[in-house]
């Protein structure tokens, strides 16, 4: 093992637990308050995390038409939806079930560039991670996958909905998004989301947001925001320069587990036989996805933005 690559293996560890926490935060937020308005802070508190870093390593924004447009989709694609519904999903399901589903992250991207892009080929090794990831989704689901009116069940749903966002744009970003400052992507990304999450939270508020929320939920806001939504992003920005996307993407078995234990420890979650049994399914699946992806090429023409990371 070289010298770079034990330096990043703290980093990558960090990483891990900090995107599993974000899942604890999430659930301590949304017993407080509502889905926009957590949606509303973690942005917030993210791009002020990037616009530091932004000032502290002399960037400036750059900004064009053409960029904003694409990166208004984006917004809206890999940000304000899939926190949404990750929020919401939340309320109706444990936060340690929540991480496993929006685990299969890896396993949308690879099915949805595989229709669109020609050089992502559908392997074997990639038909069969997604055949065990869903069948990972079914057993976590159980019996109650019969009843769709099933506020669980609408609950995973919405935290699989998430993960097939985030799937979407990983692949739009690279489609479009080539050969951008991923940094600058971010800060306009969290920025744009802001935009367009004001006045829809105005509207489904019918006035100010809540915002008269017990000081954990204030400290779990500005944790999710600050550290899973900013610096997790520069964090993860690192790893793959240091350790390459394949190896970085290890940290996508870590956030299950840190979040499945933390969700038990601290909010006494049960962590029944299907949680084990379904979560071992996604991961193998996702694990099969990966074996079965074709190399890409390291440096700026691969996007990799904040939100394509799933967090």
């Amino acid at each position: 093992m070289d010298e770079r690559t034990m330096k990043a293996l703290p980093i990558l560890l960090v990483l891990g637990c900090t995107w599993g926490a974000s899942f604890l935060f999430i659930k301590v937020v949304v017993d407080d308050t509502g889905p926009l308005e957590l949606v509303l802070g973690r942005m917030s508190f993210g791009l002020l995390a990037v616009s530091g870093f932004m000032v502290a390593t002399k960037r400036r924004p750059q900004v064009t038409p053409k960029l904003l447009a694409q990166m208004s989709g984006m917004a809206i694609l890999a940000n304000v939806i899939p926190f949404g519904l990750i929020a919401w999903g939340e309320e109706h399901i444990p936060s340690g079930t929540a991480s496993i589903l929006n685990a299969t992250v890896p396993i949308f991207t690879a099915a949805i560039a595989a229709g669109v892009l020609a050089e992502e080929r559908f392997t074997a090794p990639r038909a069969a991670g997604l055949v065990l990831a869903f069948l990972g989704v079914a057993v976590l689901t159980g019996d109650d996958v019969l009843d769709i009116t099933s506020s669980n069940v609408l609950g995973q749903l919405a935290c699989v909905g998430a993960a097939a966002c985030y799937g979407v744009g990983a692949v739009y970003a690279r489609i479009l998004l080539r050969g951008q400052d991923p940094v600058n992507l971010s800060f306009l990304q969290l920025g744009l989301g802001i935009v367009f999450t004001v006045p829809l939270l105005l509207v489904v508020m019918g006035g100010s947001p809540d915002v008269n929320v017990q000081p954990e939920a204030w400290a779990s806001v500005v944790a999710l925001g600050m550290l899973g939504t900013g610096f997790g992003y520069i964090g993860w920005l690192w790893l793959i320069e240091n350790m390459g996307s394949v190896r970085a993407s290890l940290v996508t078995y870590i956030v299950p587990i840190v979040a499945v234990v933390l969700g038990w420890l601290v909010l006494d979650e049960s962590i029944g036989a299907n949680t084990v049994a379904g979560g071992l399914l996604v991961v193998a699946g996702v694990a099969s996805a990966m074996r079965g992806a074709v190399p890409a090429r390291q440096g700026r023409s691969e996007p990799v933005v904040a939100a394509a990371a799933g967090r």
